[in-house]
């Protein structure tokens, strides 16, 4: 089995659902990993990750009146070549939620 290694300058992506904008993100960095902690509109952005390492994305969309059902979110992380991944299966994330209309 192959053994995990640092991923120096992987890339994630995160596009927003069809018709949606990403108005904000957060990112949280643990165990050594770095990156850029927040931004807005879609993700697209190098970070690093030692093994062990974990981050975290917290996005927050606009979702027009005229958007409707369920929303998927699918986020993405490729990392260079020439890095060991024994788990490529785990570095696609996909998030599927019903919105909510706030009563103003």
């Amino acid at each position: 089995m192959p053994v995990p290694s640092d991923v120096v300058g992987a890339t994630v992506t995160d596009n927003a659902p069809a018709g949606t904008s990403i108005t904000g993100w957060n990112a949280i960095f643990s165990g050594g990993a770095s990156g850029t902690g927040s931004g807005s509109g879609n993700i697209s952005q190098t970070i690093n990750i030692p093994v062990g390492g974990v981050a975290t994305y917290t996005i927050t969309l606009n979702i027009p009146s005229g958007v409707t059902g369920n929303l998927s979110n699918t986020a993405v992380i490729a990392v260079p070549l020439g890095t060991t991944d024994p788990t490529p299966g785990n570095n696609t994330a996909t998030d599927i939620d019903t919105p909510l209309r706030s009563q103003t």
